[in-house]
């Protein structure tokens, strides 16, 4: 399994870019955000997703880890292939993503193309149960703010120890009426 690739941009597609590493082309299909960041004849290195099918080998490429953790989850809701999963990644940032399944806001992700309003909701049906099969241990926190936010940001892979004493202090900062919405944003700043 291919889990990185460093080399030269060879060629930029409409959706992938064909990486050279000592001569051998690979190509590797990427979000926007890669596609616009590649330069021709540029060295770059990218963190990949090898998914291989019965007929088909695919590379998925990606600028940080935590964007191939989001694919891998998307890649396990029901109906969202490759295509889906990175047209989701180029649309919305991570924090988008990650605010949508907190607050259970299907909106955003039914701008993205290829996503109706129904596969966006079932999207984040099942974002939400898988979070909550994961982490059937926590403890639910009195702020139901914190609680969503908490759960939005384990669903990102984020450590409930990393971010429950975060959320705490984001939210004793600006105050109790702040929304899960809110929370996730201010907490993914910090995490940076």
């Amino acid at each position: 399994m291919i889990a990185k690739l460093t080399g030269s941009v060879d060629e930029i597609l409409d959706d992938s870019i064909i990486i050279d590493v000592n001569g051998v082309g690979y190509r590797v299909y990427a979000t926007s955000a890669l596609l616009q960041k590649s330069t021709l004849g540029e060295t770059i290195s990218v963190q990949i997703e090898h998914i291989i099918k019965q007929d088909t080998q695919l590379l998925c490429g990606f600028q940080t880890k935590e964007e191939v953790g989001v694919f891998r989850v998307l890649l396990n809701v029901h109906g969202i292939g490759v295509r889906s999963a990175l047209a989701i990644l180029s649309t919305l940032s991570i924090s988008e993503i990650a605010t949508a399944v907190a607050t259970q806001d299907a909106t955003p992700l039914s701008r993205v193309s290829g996503i109706g309003k129904k596969t966006a909701e079932r999207i984040l049906l099942e974002l939400k149960d898988k979070t909550l099969v994961a982490i059937k241990d926590v403890q639910p926190q009195s702020n139901s703010a914190i609680n969503d936010a908490m759960l939005g940001l384990i669903s990102l892979g984020y450590k409930k120890s990393k971010i429950l004493p975060l959320l705490q202090q984001i939210s004793s900062e600006l105050g109790a009426n702040i929304t899960a919405n809110d929370l996730i944003i201010h907490a993914l700043r910090n995490l940076k």
